[in-house]
């Protein structure tokens, strides 16, 4: 049965070993393929706090112990699901290209985002997804919220031609009309804070 309480997810997953890890992924891939929606899965998700997750996107895959060893700057959106909160659906900020190690799998797992084919995308997010369940992450605390700007609370404040300002050069300062300003700005002059 899949935990749907958030609390319960938020501990870090202890190692495991290979041989433990196995048999936790055939118990993974089990549920996974009863929820019949679902492309991963971590063990912490059934109960059992180990490092363990499954991904199941092109092909079924277990990985024992994962960690992330690199990851791209490069980032983008992705609307996520999971499966123990089955109503909620959360665009999240991930990472395009990840380098995975895991103890069952010799060298190491790329996943990039960056292809034409939509099933790359989905993998690279799930793997992200899974490793931070084992890390006691959500999908809610990578969540991206675009801050809207909101005329005079934290939108630039815009400087009319003539308002006074200060600007400062070394230790002098002057204050002046803002149209006056411009040219000096050009010449080691800075506009003071406001």
């Amino acid at each position: 049965m899949i935990i749907k309480d958030k609390n319960k997810l938020q501990e870090k997953c202890s190692p495991v070993s290979v041989k433990e890890g196995e048999e936790i992924g055939v118990r993974l891939l089990h549920e996974l393929r009863e929820s019949e929606n679902g492309i991963g899965l971590a063990a912490n998700q059934i109960g059992i706090n180990k490092r363990v997750c499954v991904i199941n996107v092109k092909e079924p895959m277990v990985l024992i112990n994962p960690k992330i060893i690199e990851k791209s700057k490069e980032q983008f959106v992705f609307a996520e699901g999971c499966l123990s909160f089955p109503n909620d659906k959360i665009k999240t900020i991930r990472h395009q290209d990840i380098v995975v190690e895991a103890d069952n799998h010799k060298g190491r797992l790329s996943f990039s985002a960056n292809s034409k084919n939509i099933d790359d995308a989905f993998e690279c997010v799930c793997v992200q997804h899974e490793i931070d369940h084992l890390d006691g992450i959500t999908m809610f605390d990578r969540e991206f919220k675009q801050e809207p700007i909101v005329k005079g609370v934290n939108a630039p404040k815009k400087i009319g031609r003539n308002e006074k300002v200060t600007i400062t050069k070394g230790t002098e300062s002057k204050v002046l009309k803002y149209k006056k300003v411009q040219p000096m700005l050009e010449d080691g002059w800075t506009l003071a804070t406001q």
